[in-house]
């Protein structure tokens, strides 16, 4: 719908707060791709920035592929020579200076493994500037001349061992030799914000992963159980946050007491719907950060039937209270799925630390899986939830981590 250029004016925002201390010089489009450019300065020098450019590029929101070209003048003498320059390098030599060369781009490949795996190649020839004096097969078949003549490599255009890309731009020619997988989604602020009621378990930090993919900002809130230890739990929520970030950038994290809110619903509601009162309430206060976040909507880890609260009944009377749309992207998912993506994602670890949740503070051993919600409203009526509210909430100020 014409909206592909504010997607990429966010990506290439985001990419810029992501590498600004990685080392690199300027950042722009030419045609349908976004350069990163490196100084040309001694390569080996660079090596470490290159590879923290490499590692965060895999994990920002909108990039499905990228690779690590070298760029060379329009015209195909220059183009020929470099091509077969860094083929030699590539197969025949452990020069470091991996822009020049590209050695070391591919992870456990050793210049033994290169000379006996690679035996035959394919020139693949892209043009963004349509007015560059060859058309892509003519590419093709000028630079794949020019690398039979110059190597002993032979062509397979069907299953090549190497395909060497040549990308006509708008200002350089870019040569590359493969693509590195992004994790692809949609660039993270293009679909607003959204509130994570993050509980410091293994499917919260998941969930607010999978949003982030898809575009949303994630703000973070979790509910302190105050009632086991002042500091019980800090580092653990704020570490699952550093970790998120790597995804998002700088995250906002609001961290609030909920121990005045446990002890009159302890004292004032049945052990067996304490659960479902515990999360209704979590959802009214994050309204109020929500409200002030101008996001628009929650994010929580539920999964369906997993535990007692995320039944169909229960999970309709708690999602009930809650005035804006809740998403949870994990709701089809089984433990192991989850599992699996929360050790992808580097989150896994710090989920497993040992830390008790307001959720699972003094329920019932058998708590109610078929809650009703003219029920749990009757029972609420009797809390002092609001005036609770109004001593802490302005007391409660996020942390940027």
């Amino acid at each position: 719908g014409g909206n592909r250029p504010f997607f990429e004016r966010v990506l290439m925002n985001n990419i810029r707060e992501f590498i600004k201390n990685a080392g690199c010089l300027n950042i722009h489009k030419d045609g349908g791709k976004i350069i990163i450019e490196m100084n040309e300065a001694d390569s080996e020098v660079r090596l470490p920035d290159l590879e923290k450019i490499k590692e965060i590029l895999k994990n920002i929101p909108g990039i499905s592929n990228f690779c690590l070209a070298v760029s060379v003048d329009k015209n195909i003498e220059a183009i020929n020579k470099k091509t077969v320059e860094l083929l030699k390098n590539y197969l025949q030599t452990e020069d470091k200076k991996i822009l020049q060369s590209f050695d070391k781009l591919k992870i456990n490949s050793t210049q033994d493994d290169r000379n006996n795996k690679i035996k035959t190649f394919k020139i693949e020839a892209r043009r963004s500037d349509k007015k560059f004096e060859f058309k892509s097969p003519e590419i093709n078949a000028k630079v794949g001349e020019f690398v039979l003549e110059n190597t002993k490599l032979k062509v397979d255009v069907h299953n090549p061992d190497i395909e060497i890309v040549v990308d006509v731009g708008h200002k350089y020619c870019y040569i590359y030799f493969e693509k590195i997988k992004g994790i692809g989604g949609l660039p993270v602020s293009t679909a607003g914000k959204l509130v994570s009621l993050l509980s410091g378990g293994i499917d919260s930090p998941v969930a607010s992963y999978m949003m982030m993919k898809r575009g949303a900002k994630i703000i973070f809130v979790h509910f302190k159980n105050k009632t086991i230890s002042s500091d019980a739990g800090d580092d653990k929520i704020k570490n699952l946050v550093k970790e998120l970030s790597h995804f998002q950038g700088k995250s906002k994290l609001y961290i609030v007491p909920f121990e005045e809110f446990q002890k009159e619903i302890i004292a004032k509601i049945p052990s067996k719907n304490r659960m479902i009162v515990y999360r209704r309430i979590m959802f009214k206060l994050a309204e109020i950060i929500a409200k002030k976040e101008n996001a628009k909507g929650f994010v929580t880890g539920d999964s369906l039937s997993q535990v007692a609260s995320q039944t169909l009944e229960n999970i309709g009377v708690i999602y009930n209270v809650a005035s804006y749309p809740v998403f949870s992207p994990l709701i089809g998912m089984n433990k192991q799925e989850i599992i699996d993506l929360a050790l992808k994602i580097e989150t896994y670890e710090t989920s497993i630390i040992p830390y008790q949740d307001c959720c699972s503070f003094l329920i019932a051993k058998h708590p109610e899986t078929k809650a009703k919600l003219e029920d749990i409203i009757k029972q609420e009526e009797i809390l002092e939830i609001d005036e609770i509210v109004k001593r802490i909430i302005t007391k409660i100020k996020p942390e940027v981590i």
